[in-house]
């Protein structure tokens, strides 16, 4: 059994764990190993102990570390040919392990004669079988398999080595895609150990393992894919690691907790995965806007807010080369046009975009001050509004492509809630809201320029008042009422924006009178009358529209009472506020007074 040490990897009942500590513990006896889980939430500490430190985690969850006792039985450690064994053949390992080599034996041998026959030994043509198998794999995904290195022993031993190694290459020599991911693997040698036997070898995943420094003799030639998610290593180890593999030209870097880039990655990188760590401005990917080479970039899943780690401050002074045009930005926390306004000046080339999952689709479309919606922008708002702020070279946005059409309508849409904004606003406001719409000057020369009707202006001492015939200004004065009742009739009148569907309205009745949500009705009282009908017999002349009949009623307030002289052979014409999501400005339109709405009680 080999002896504990800071950096190995171990495995309990199946949970996997760093050894970060090896001694005592204040209070206890004997030795402790201070361990961090790779599965965070499973410890109870973060390697303190009654006010001590004894070791320090990588992750920074608060529960990562715990101590346990050096007796304790681990899961055994593997070698890659055992696991691949395991994983690839149906033998078990030891009688593979035996059988494979006397079917080695056997293949340098003379072929076997009785009696001048020639004949093969039991058992020799189902282990030539599966030894051609292993040698035609060529996608091999160990991971989780608790493998070691070479050996099956945290002990790699440089003279029991070379001849393991050596066996690697000749088993599976095809191998073009390995998977080590989630083992015992903490040494960076050994991990070359394996890989330098596999000359064909191009894309190797070593997610979920935990390494110590990177020793400085390892070069990792012909691997162009390299995975290191989930790996804890700081953004600088991680750039000492992929220079050492000269033929790079993919790196996935996901979940490392990484917040800021601060040194170059090798100019051979293509494609760059960093998604799921902890990235918040868009000025913290300065040192990799210098790969010449780079054309795709996900940052998906981060912490992306801000165009600097100021928030006030939207100034770039970067840009990536023309060679990136696909970016993923997915899943951040973007509350501000402010960042996609920047982004076609930092990715000038961009054609392919991903930006879904973002909280500034979950807002309206203009600012609160503009409108007095409240419901969040719709699924073509927002593909609308993206689209329009970044130039024609642009095609594929969300994995949509987009056509003409699409292009036009967005920047049309544009257009007009800029014209919108600028009309809710005083002139002398307009400079600065129209930095926050650079491609303005550019589509009004596209599209012309919207008709702006200010809904701001001075009253001549400075101080700012809503223009009577704005679209600001345009409110429904309602008067909603309960019928006569134990206590009398309740009468409230309140100013409506005229953008308030039926819905909304409902929502300020329940309010107001404190009644169920939507169990009631509305039935809006016109000034319209329509004659009374009576049955046959009464003597009642029927109503013509037409008709000159100085008997017809006045107008009154829509709470007086219906029994009066004047109503006796007409009534208001009522109509139902039915749900909808229709705004009720297109209902109440031209120059009305007070609308009387009544509340019956479903």
């Amino acid at each position: 059994m080999s002896v504990p040490a800071v950096g190995q990897r171990r495995s309990f009942d199946g949970h996997l764990c760093t050894i970060r500590y090896v001694g005592p513990v204040e209070g206890t006896s004997g030795d402790w190993l201070g361990v961090e889980w790779d599965e965070a939430t499973r410890g109870k500490h973060s390697g303190e102990h009654r006010s001590v430190r004894y070791f320090s985690c990588k992750s920074k969850h608060p529960t990562a570390g715990s101590f346990v006792r050096p007796s304790r039985p681990s899961d055994p450690p593997r070698s890659f040919l055992e696991a691949l064994r395991e994983k690839y053949a149906s033998e078990s390992e030891q009688d593979f392990a035996d059988a494979a080599l006397l079917g080695a034996a056997a293949a340098r041998a003379k072929a076997i004669e009785i009696s001048g026959k020639v004949v093969e030994e039991v058992g020799f043509e189902k282990i030539r079988k599966q030894l051609a198998e292993l040698q035609d794999l060529r996608i091999v995904l160990l991971d989780g398999l608790l493998i070691v290195g070479v050996l099956a022993s945290y002990d790699q031993a440089r003279e029991e080595h070379g001849e393991e190694a050596r066996k690697i290459g000749e088993t599976c020599p095809k191998i073009t895609e390995l998977d080590l991911g989630r083992s015992l693997l903490s040494r960076w040698r050994d991990v070359w150990d394996i890989c330098d036997q596999l000359k064909h070898l191009r894309r190797l995943k070593l997610n979920g393992n935990r390494f110590l420094p990177l020793e400085d003799d390892l070069t990792f030639n012909g691997i162009t894919e390299l995975h290191l998610d989930d790996t804890l290593l700081t953004w600088d180890e991680i750039t000492a690691i992929a220079s050492r593999f000269p033929d790079l030209t993919s790196l996935t870097a996901s979940a490392n907790q990484l917040t800021d880039l601060t040194s170059p990655l090798p100019s051979t990188i293509t494609t760059l995965t960093l998604e799921h760590n902890e990235i918040t401005s868009l000025s913290a990917l300065r040192h990799i806007a210098a790969l010449p080479n780079l054309q795709h970039l996900s940052i998906r899943g981060n912490n992306l807010s801000t165009v600097n780690k100021d928030p006030t401050d939207n100034t770039i002074d970067f840009q990536f080369p023309p060679t990136l045009r696909s970016l993923d930005i997915s899943r951040n926390k973007i509350t501000s046009w402010a960042i996609l306004n920047k982004l076609p000046t930092v990715f000038p080339a961009l054609t392919t975009l991903r930006i879904t999952g973002n909280p500034l689709f979950d807002l309206p479309p203009l600012p609160p001050t503009i409108t007095e919606a409240s419901k969040p922008m719709t699924v073509d708002e927002a593909f609308m509004l993206t689209l329009s702020r970044f130039p024609p070279s642009l095609t594929i946005l969300n994995y949509s492509t987009i056509s003409p059409q699409d292009r036009s309508n967005a920047e049309m849409y544009y257009l007009s809630l800029i014209g919108k904004e600028l009309s809710a606003t005083s002139e002398a406001e307009e400079p600065a809201i129209l930095d926050t719409h650079p491609r303005y000057r550019e589509l009004c020369e596209l599209y012309a320029e919207p008709t702006i009707t200010r809904a701001v202006i001075s009253d001549g001492s400075g101080a700012r008042v809503i223009h009577p015939r704005s679209v600001a200004a345009r409110l429904v004065k309602m008067a909603f009422y309960l019928p006569p009742g134990d206590d009398g009739p309740k009468r409230l009148v309140k100013e409506v924006p005229g953008s308030f569907d039926t819905y909304q309205i409902k929502a300020l009745v329940s309010r107001l009178f404190g009644l169920p949500a939507f169990w009631f009705r509305l039935i809006w009282e016109t000034d319209e009358w329509d004659p009374v009908e009576k049955a046959a017999g009464d003597g009642m002349v029927e109503w013509d529209e037409d008709s000159e009949d100085e008997e017809r009623p006045g107008v009154g307030s829509g709470i007086e009472a219906r029994d009066g002289p004047d109503t006796s052979r007409f009534v208001r014409r009522e109509v139902e506020l039915v749900d909808s999501t229709r705004d009720i400005g297109f209902m109440f339109q031209g120059e009305v007074g007070e609308i009387r709405i009544r509340v019956e009680i479903s």
